[in-house]
């Protein structure tokens, strides 16, 4: 027991004196992401707080694998592009002022809004299952600031914005079978807001399962959510802010899965059979501050 204190103690001295010192570090997860950025604090039996582009991320200890010190450069690596791009790797980039959350109240359903800073990551995984989710190559891309809800569409909201007299007051994710349907559900959120909602694209999708607060948004559920995009095969070319093909047969569904290590990647099909819920997007310059 007294040797475990002396270590937790030797740890929480090493992690002070870094803190001091501001060093830049990268942070890796044990889903496989990788955080690099400033070290603000370090309690080695709790969490770690480092600050990416002015905005401080606390990540809990028992979420990271490894923390280590990097040189200055290194944090700007995308300028210098490694010759075989690694999965999960991203940094954020945009340091302009937006507020971190905002509420969208629909009826008496609250969306809470959450700002997902712009940066670049590296998209698409190359390891065990990755030719059944169709998820190579891993390619680099741009995403520009925008704000995701936190809470998937409801039927309460539904009901509420198609001017039902009786609304139901069931708050649970409701499930689109029809991409019609939700299509017009999303229209009738931006005119009700008079802001241009809209759900998010494939790669925005990905880039916010990578963000720290990543099982904040998407929580245990494994629920499958539509994105804007058509179904396409990546390729290795950068792209930024990419929003799918102008047109195909299916969209694309993702499904946020921490257990399983890696998110799954599925082709909306005409074979296809089961739960499809959504969440909306929106650019953060089309917000008014």
């Amino acid at each position: 027991m007294i040797k475990r204190l002396c270590s937790i103690l030797l740890l929480t001295l090493c992690g002070f004196i870094v803190t001091l010192q501001a060093e830049n570090v990268k942070v890796t997860m044990k889903s496989g992401s990788t955080i690099t950025g400033e070290l603000k604090e370090l309690v080695a039996t709790d969490h770690v707080t480092v600050v990416i582009a002015g905005v401080e991320s606390v990540i809990p200890m028992e979420e990271v694998a490894s923390i280590e010190k990097i040189e200055v450069e290194q944090v700007d690596s995308h300028t210098e592009r490694p010759s075989k791009l690694k999965y999960g790797e991203y940094h954020i980039t945009d340091t302009k002022e937006y507020p971190d959350s905002f509420m969208l109240k629909i009826g008496d359903q609250d969306l809470t809004m959450i700002l997902v800073r712009g940066g670049w990551f590296n998209m698409g995984y190359d390891g065990r299952f990755s030719r059944y989710w169709d998820t190579e190559p891993i390619h680099r891309v741009t995403i520009s600031s925008f704000y995701v809800s936190k809470q998937l569409l409801s039927q309460s909201i539904i009901d509420r914005l198609k001017n039902k007299k009786k609304p139901s007051d069931n708050k649970k994710p409701h499930s689109f079978d029809s991409r019609k349907v939700l299509e017009g559900i999303i229209e009738k959120i931006t005119l009700y807001s008079g802001a241009p909602y809209r759900l998010l694209t494939e790669a925005e999708w990905e880039y916010t399962s990578l963000m720290p607060f990543a099982n904040s948004i998407f929580g245990n559920k494994k629920r499958l959510e539509w994105c804007h995009d058509y179904w396409a095969m990546f390729t290795s070319n950068d792209q930024y802010d990419p929003q799918g093909p102008s047109s195909g047969d299916n969209y694309v569904l993702r499904r946020f899965a921490p257990d399983n290590e890696k998110w799954e990647r599925i082709q909306n099909n005409e074979d296809f059979f089961g739960n499809r819920y959504a969440r909306i997007a929106i650019s953060a310059d089309q917000i008014k501050q």
